[in-house]
């Protein structure tokens, strides 16, 4: 018998394991006449002609004793069996693995908002005045945050941080709101009692964001979506707050993709600097690359854009690694396991390049590459299967 459980590619996954593959070992017992395996001891022996009776037959798999085995030469009784404590209610050795609810999930992604708070937030998208409720950059990009983070909440851990911290170049450790699941409400809030009004110092705020993420402790993949209106300034050469940090918040992204969080760039407005944001979301190792965009980066001017914008950045990191949960009783690494979409087995590959392989250090977690990787995300495969080889005692 083999433990099974599996799961559909869609956003929220549940799946159903067969755990506890403790199996019975069965051998065969040859007893005499009166053995009855399956209905608990075994009958006692036949005695040899004239001689002495015989024992009592094996113990069937049942939790009592066989009876006393009659004897070739009337009078005479066998030895009673002795009891087999072997899996109660049947001589099935497979029966004993039990099912048992399992959760596999893909593993939902980490994204930490970085989000501009200059004072140029609270003009239009072409950079005028904005004189209507809900018209400025701020409003479009905040409903437009909310309205994603609502709707993917369960399957992508969001965190938000804003530069500056307060109304100058300054920028706090940590984030305004931590990364995690089910996040839409505090973010919400924080963004309620946030106002813009600061400088941009998107290379502070890149630096404190990859701090922060390496004091994550999940092997979640981790992202930074940086979201911002106008060139960086607060250079760290000192002058005027206004000062280009250009060449500074750059370096800040590529540095930030060497620690291992690649950066979407998402650009607000009209009124930035293109050759800036283009250079920021190359070094940032996630460039928008689809046509018909013609910038790396990702350019937004209203709510409508940036949900369009953050529904693909979703899409494009929804992840090919999938939790397995614990394995069941006797689950053997060595015989590991086997992997199937839509019924079709997918090889393991230790070079990453199509297949699947184990990630995180275990026998937890694994994680699709190459082509079937992009059959998974695109829904050409739509079932997983795993399959765990169970070793008999």
């Amino acid at each position: 018998m083999r433990c099974l459980f599996s799961w559909h590619r869609v956003v929220a996954i549940s799946a159903v394991a067969l755990a506890g593959c403790n199996f019975a070992h069965s051998s065969a017992i040859d007893v005499g006449p009166q053995d009855a395996s399956t209905t608990g001891g075994g009958g006692g022996g036949a005695g040899g002609g004239g001689g002495a009776a015989g024992s009592g037959g094996a113990g069937g798999r049942s939790s009592s004793g066989g009876a006393s085995g009659a004897g070739w030469i009337a009078g005479s009784t066998g030895t009673a069996g002795t009891s087999d404590a072997g899996p109660t209610g049947s001589s099935n050795p497979d029966s004993n693995c039990g099912a048992a609810s399992q959760g596999a999930k893909m593993v939902p992604p980490d994204i930490l908002i970085v989000q501009d708070k200059s004072g140029s937030m609270n003009q239009d998208a072409n950079g005028a005045t904005c004189t209507m409720p809900g018209c400025s950059k701020w409003a479009q990009t905040t409903a437009a945050i909310n309205m994603v983070v609502s709707a993917t909440e369960t399957t992508v851990n969001w965190g938000l941080k804003f530069f500056a911290t307060g109304n100058g170049c300054a920028v706090n450790p940590g984030a305004e709101v931590p990364v995690a699941l089910n996040n839409a409400a505090a973010i919400a809030t924080a963004i309620t009692a946030a106002m813009p009004g600061s400088s941009t110092p998107t290379r502070t705020a890149m630096q404190a964001a990859v701090t922060y993420l390496q004091t994550l402790t999940d092997t979640n993949p981790k992202y930074i979506l940086l979201a911002t209106d106008g060139l960086p300034n607060c250079a760290a050469t000192g002058g005027t707050t206004m000062g280009d940090d250009s060449a500074a918040a750059e370096q800040a992204v590529a540095d930030a993709l060497t620690a291992g969080f690649p950066t979407f760039v998402v650009g607000i407005g009209n009124t930035m600097g293109t050759t800036t944001l283009n250079a920021m979301a190359m070094k940032g190792g996630k460039p928008q690359m689809v046509p018909p965009a013609t910038t790396s980066f990702y350019q937004v001017n209203n709510t409508n854009d940036l949900v369009t914008a953050l529904s693909s950045i979703v899409g494009s990191v929804a992840s090919c690694t999938f939790n397995l949960g614990t394995a069941p009783n006797n689950f053997s690494t060595n015989k590991a396991i086997d992997v199937f979409g839509d019924n079709v087995k997918i090889t393991q590959d230790p070079t990453m390049t199509d297949g699947w392989n184990y990630v995180g250090g275990g026998y937890d977690q694994i994680q699709f590459y190459g082509p079937t990787c992009d059959r998974i995300m695109s829904g050409a495969i739509m079932d997983v299967t795993v399959t765990y080889r169970c070793v008999v005692n």
